[in-house]
């Protein structure tokens, strides 16, 4: 399949790469990504920058159906399997994954990690988790079975080349050198490499089932632990956990995730907020200790909203402590159909509610600081692998063999690598050029290596 702005071209290769069909665009935005339904050779899957996700099949040029939920550009998906079900899991640049049940159609579950767009998606078979890869240069992991977090891999600091210029260097290379732009696994490992920036990074994730024993561990970019305890909130909104458990250590922060479950026939507003403000002994006040907070948005009817709140990165010393978050939640109806550009339209919204008779709804949610010593085990470890990508050639996509220890990489300007994993070698196996006679005007959008 290849695409365009307006048309999806099908090429068969048993009749020497003829054009046997030809699918009309009818939105306004370009088309991001195309994928195969593994399930149904008859069908596919694009993203679009229209907002949309569209399911096509070959028995028509016209689009099936369409599944709406993102309110910005859709720049990737992947498909995945659980308890024999078939789900598609998508990233959108409204900083947001969403996971949808591909035999009702719905939007079942939200990723929401960070305020950065989500630029790669991939579902990991061997090890059963989902990768999300975002533009600020951040990777997360999730759990495929009940979507909460399990590890994050921060970007790494970007050094200037030892050739000089650094000044120019930067300007040219942040922020877009730090963009996540393609995930990939082959189905013989327990491990995944993703492009970000100048280059391709190898994971060795293979103990990631071990994740629930060492998850209550202060290790680095590891999601806190978390109790067990559900809360009804009115019957709007299913909340777990109560308490959000934060290890604390002196230069690092940590995360909890927090699920929030629209068990109502209706769209639900919701607010996360600090409670109250006080200083603690190391002189910091409470409103500083998290980072994203405040955190706000909307969850669909029979949808869960999987949040991420971070702590900033603790003083030399700390003591234990808490404090208290609320979160307020209201059926919007038809209110802020897009979402909120930032809280005070979020508060307005709560405001105009109340105004209209509407019940604000509030729980209050505890936040634990507790200090534990430091974990000098490595829970994940990424090794660096350079490609020589050159001034300003950065990667744009890359996949992995299926069998094989092989990756493929494409340059911004056309050049391809081929790279061995298992290999010491910083060599590429083999190199070619897309294109011909010098013409780069328009990098690749997509390969594949099979």
């Amino acid at each position: 399949m290849s695409w365009s702005s307006d048309e999806m071209n099908l090429w068969d290769w048993d009749k020497a790469w003829e054009c046997t069909q030809t699918f009309k665009c009818k939105h306004s935005g370009y088309i991001c990504q195309v994928m195969f339904n593994p399930k149904n050779s008859n069908s596919f899957v694009t993203a679009s920058a229209n907002h949309m996700i569209e399911v096509w099949d070959f028995d028509s040029p016209q689009c099936k159906y369409t599944l709406s939920g993102h309110w910005d550009r859709v720049n990737c998906l992947d498909f995945f399997t659980h308890d024999n079900q078939q789900y598609l899991i998508t990233g959108s640049s409204d900083c947001s994954a969403k996971i949808w049940d591909m035999h009702s159609n719905m939007c079942t579950h939200t990723l929401h990690a960070s305020m950065s767009p989500v630029m790669s998606v991939m579902f990991h078979p061997n090890l059963q988790v989902l990768i999300t890869g975002l533009e600020d240069g951040t990777v997360y992991l999730w759990s495929s079975t009940n979507f909460r977090l399990e590890r994050i891999i921060n970007p790494p600091v970007i050094e200037p080349p030892a050739w000089g210029f650094g000044w120019l260097y930067n300007i040219f290379s942040s922020p877009v050198s730090e963009h996540v732009w393609g995930l990939a696994c082959s189905m013989q490992s327990e491990g995944f490499v993703f492009g970000r920036g100048e280059t391709v990074a190898m994971v060795d994730v293979s103990n990631v089932n071990n994740q629930e024993e060492s998850s209550h561990h202060s290790v680095p970019q590891i999601r806190a632990d978390t109790t067990t305890q559900l809360i009804d909130n009115s019957v709007l909104l299913e909340v777990h956990p109560s308490d959000l458990r934060f290890p604390l250590q002196p230069h690092k922060s940590t995360t909890c995730s927090l699920d929030l479950t629209n068990h109502t026939y209706e769209r639900v507003a919701f607010r996360l907020v600090q409670k109250n403000k006080k200083s603690h002994s190391f002189g910091e006040e409470e409103d500083s200790l998290l980072s994203n907070v405040p955190i706000y948005g909307f969850i669909a009817s029979g949808s869960t909203y999987t949040l991420v709140v971070t702590t900033k990165e603790w003083p030399d010393q700390g003591e234990d402590t808490s404090l208290d978050l609320l979160l307020q939640s209201s059926i919007s109806g038809d209110k802020f159909i897009v979402p909120f550009e930032n809280e005070t339209e979020c508060v307005d919204l709560f405001e105009e509610l109340k105004e209209m008779g509407n019940v604000v709804h509030e729980l209050t949610l505890k936040a634990v600081f507790y200090a534990q010593e430091e974990v000098t085990r490595e829970i994940i470890s990424a090794t660096k692998k350079v490609d020589a990508l050159g001034f300003g050639n950065s990667l744009v996509c890359l996949d992995a063999h299926p069998t094989e220890t092989w990756i493929l990489t494409c340059k911004f300007f056309g050049d391809v690598h081929m790279w061995d994993l298992v290999s010491q070698e910083k060599k590429a196996l083999y190199s070619f050029h897309v294109y011909e006679n010098g013409d780069r005007g328009m990098f690749p959008a997509d390969l594949l290596l099979c």
